[in-house]
């Protein structure tokens, strides 16, 4: 499963010139960072976010999720420089009151 973060010129530039190229360009020149998900954390996600939508079937993404939390989770790959699955966890673990 993936979670699929779609990037404004701005910040697919921003991570760019930081030398974080986790960006992926996919449709005419727009750009996205994929984050592969293992089940449990697809679990975790869904009862973070009630309304997200496992679309196990045509893009095999979790869909519907609060623009606020993939923010959250860019902020967290520019500020500390670290992967998208990590940031990904990081995200998680603040939501959760982990951290």
């Amino acid at each position: 499963m993936k979670i699929y973060i779609w990037l404004s010129e701005e910040m697919s530039r921003k991570l760019e010139e930081l030398g974080l190229n986790y960006a992926r360009e996919v449709l005419g020149g727009m750009k996205r960072i994929e984050i592969d998900v293992e089940q449990e954390i697809v679990e975790e996600i869904v009862k973070l976010f009630p309304n997200a939508k496992v679309d196990s079937s045509t893009t095999k993404s979790i869909e519907l999720l609060p623009r606020s939390f993939k923010n959250e989770i860019l902020r967290i790959i520019v500020e500390k420089r670290i992967e998208p699955k990590k940031a990904l966890m990081e995200a998680i673990k603040r939501l959760k009151g982990d951290i």
